[in-house]
């Protein structure tokens, strides 16, 4: 007789990894263990069988020490009902994975995004599950709301939003999270693609940004692409034509190292040859923060500017102010012409916090931020003043000992020449008391000699 554990229900998203308990207890080795995967119309598939794998999609499935199943990479097949047996007992585990797909509407420039839990293959006939929910969120973690969304719930395990498109949603990504008794279970995401559409990338001045060309396997190959820079007539390919700080990598990636607000426009990438298809389209709008001080230095005005790359900033960009803003005033939103300003003013800088954050929100998701650190002028000269003290310290020792060393080698090289001069002296009184004893001995001779010389003139 078979004896079942409690039956689970898992959920999963396409492309998960995920390991499925087997339930059973008392089990020293996996020897023994069976996994089953049910299918349609009642039918069975084995896919461990004496604790070793069977299954054909083997390379994605594992058995591990506790003889858990584990699905790599999830595919939509894989919702299924598992269970695990040992011949005494049995446990089965309920695979469900949530999945986003689009669907086009009769309507132009409207698009239905569906998100729906699958078990077997489709939608979960009827859904059973209690508290759960199905909700919908932005590519920042928000929840949608704005006028261009409608959001539809038939059930508790499908959803359907309807989105009125624009150019700009081209390669944005939208999620859809599947929440249990408001604890999240599994979150999927979808990107959509519009025909002829600009995918809008929000940078920060002074930081590096990167544009994908996007999907080139169905170009000719050893074709090569090419960038249009900002509606410029510059053209940049791989390893060549490389305008700093422009570069294009060999995957046709596109990277300015150091963004400035003039770089802000619209890039293209295409084909250089041929009918010059054109494979991707890029809006960089550029983000940054500017100061000017009061008189005395005593208040800031912080202006955050958002530079957009068509003729007008889109209605639902904003500029947000973080960190502490009560010390100091905002304006309202000011547009000049492609232009989107903020400014913050602070009266008084003693009481102000250490930095300020400027935010660009695009329909209520922060798609880029810039931070403004405030310098404290006596510590900055503080840490000038001591690298500087620290190298004369450094160079005055290095001076003093090389002047030490030196004294002491002319010390060394003195001494002998001091030794060598006093017995240069002494031989000198040596020889010069050896010539007086020749001279006086010579003067005795001569005068010896005289008085001979007048003893024989006398007689």
């Amino acid at each position: 007789m078979i004896k079942y554990a409690d039956h689970l229900v898992m959920f999963a998203s396409l492309g998960d990894h995920i390991t499925l308990p087997c339930v059973i207890p008392s089990v020293s080795t996996c020897s023994s263990i069976s996994w089953n995967m049910a299918g349609e119309f009642g039918s069975v598939t084995q896919v461990v069988a004496a604790g070793r794998i069977t299954a054909s999609k083997s390379h994605r499935l594992s058995l591990m020490q506790d003889c858990s199943l584990q699905i790599n990479h999830l595919e939509i097949d894989d919702a299924r009902l598992y269970t695990c047996n040992s011949g005494t007992f049995n446990s089965s585990v309920s695979l469900e994975i949530l999945q986003i797909t689009q669907t086009k509407t009769a309507e132009k420039g409207k698009t239905e995004l569906h998100c729906s839990l699958n078990t077997y293959k489709g939608h979960v006939p009827s859904c059973h599950h209690g508290g759960i929910h199905i909700g919908w969120l932005t590519e920042g973690n928000t929840h949608i709301n704005g006028d261009r969304f409608h959001v539809q719930n038939p059930s508790n395990c499908f959803s359907k939003m309807t989105i009125k498109m624009k150019l700009t949603d081209h390669h944005r990504k939208w999620k859809c999270q599947l929440t249990q008794k408001d604890t999240v279970k599994t979150t999927t995401s979808y990107t959509t693609t519009v025909q002829d559409g600009i995918q809008e990338v929000f940078a920060v001045v002074g930081e590096s940004v990167s544009f994908s060309c996007g999907d080139t396997s169905s170009l000719s190959v050893g074709g090569g692409m090419q960038w249009d820079l900002g509606g410029r007539s510059e053209h940049i390919s791989p390893g060549k034509n490389q305008l700093p700080p422009f570069h294009m990598n060999e995957d046709s990636s596109l990277v300015i190292s150091k963004v400035s607000a003039l770089q802000s426009g619209n890039y293209k990438c295409s084909q250089p040859t041929g009918d010059k298809k054109v494979i991707n389209k890029i809006r960089l709008h550029t983000l940054d923060i500017t100061s000017e001080s009061g008189p005395g230095g005593e208040t800031l005005t912080l202006t955050c500017v958002l530079l957009c790359a068509a003729v007008q900033c889109e209605q639902d960009f904003n500029l947000t102010w973080t960190g502490n803003t009560q010390y100091g005033w905002q304006s309202s939103l000011i547009q000049v012409n492609n232009s989107l300003i903020s400014k913050l003013f602070l009266p008084d800088l003693q009481m102000r916090p250490d930095q300020f954050s400027c935010s660009v929100t695009r329909e209520g998701v922060i798609m880029a931020s810039k931070k403004w650190h405030f310098v404290n002028t006596v510590q900055m000269a503080m840490w000038l003043v001591l690298p500087l003290g620290l190298l004369i310290c450094v160079i005055t020792g290095g001076i003093c000992m090389y002047m030490k060393r030196k004294h002491n080698k002319d010390a060394g090289n003195e001494s002998p020449n001091i030794g060598m001069t006093h017995l240069y002296e002494t031989i000198e009184d040596v020889n010069n008391e050896e010539l007086l004893q020749q001279s006086q001995a010579k003067r005795r001779a001569a005068t010896s000699d005289s008085f001979y010389d007048l003893l024989q003139a006398v007689n």
